[in-house]
């Protein structure tokens, strides 16, 4: 069997790459009869794909209603004042995701921005109060270091984690 240019193995990684992103749950045998691979090529292309860190896990979509959870959203705006490395530490150690847990939240995403903004922080809480508390314990743990955050309730999902809401159709009650 000849060996595959390296354009061609980039190329069968990103048609196993969108085809997970479509759906993370399809069994490897599902992946190679869509895509006309054998089994145990899917199978080397997603271990690569996983042990080169180009893949960092799977995740579930799931309704808020079933969990009793409401999605929020803070928005934040650093101070000029650079962050001391003791200050990043509770970000790479996961403290961020502790702090969240501490006020009954679920960290979904936190992203780094360029812009107007520095971060973005999407996390599930039970209700308004416990959300806000978390905003609050966010200011008090980088107190020094954010000037603005913003607190926004998703009111409903259109899409999440590129898969469209089962419910679509609740979605026009918001008009």
């Amino acid at each position: 069997m000849a060996k595959s240019s390296k354009q061609e193995i980039e190329r069968d990684e990103k048609k196993v790459i969108y085809e997970l992103m479509r759906d993370s749950s399809q069994s490897i045998n599902i992946l190679s009869d869509k895509l006309g691979f054998s089994r145990q090529k899917v199978w080397r292309i997603i271990k690569k794909l996983q042990d080169d860190k180009t893949i960092w896990g799977y995740t579930a979509v799931v309704s808020n209603e079933k969990l009793g959870m409401k999605d929020y959203i803070l928005i934040g705006k650093r101070t000029a004042k650079p962050v001391s490395k003791e200050n990043i530490q509770p970000v790479i150690k996961k403290g961020f995701e502790k702090l969240a847990k501490n006020n009954f939240c679920i960290l979904v995403d936190t992203y780094y921005l360029n812009g107007d903004y520095d971060f973005i922080s999407l996390f599930k809480a039970k209700d308004l109060p416990d959300a806000k508390r978390f905003q609050e314990e966010f200011h008090k743990m980088y107190q020094n270091y954010i000037q603005k955050t913003i607190l926004l309730e998703v009111l409903f999902p259109v899409r999440e984690n590129g898969i469209f809401n089962p419910r679509i159709e609740k979605f026009a009650e918001f008009f």
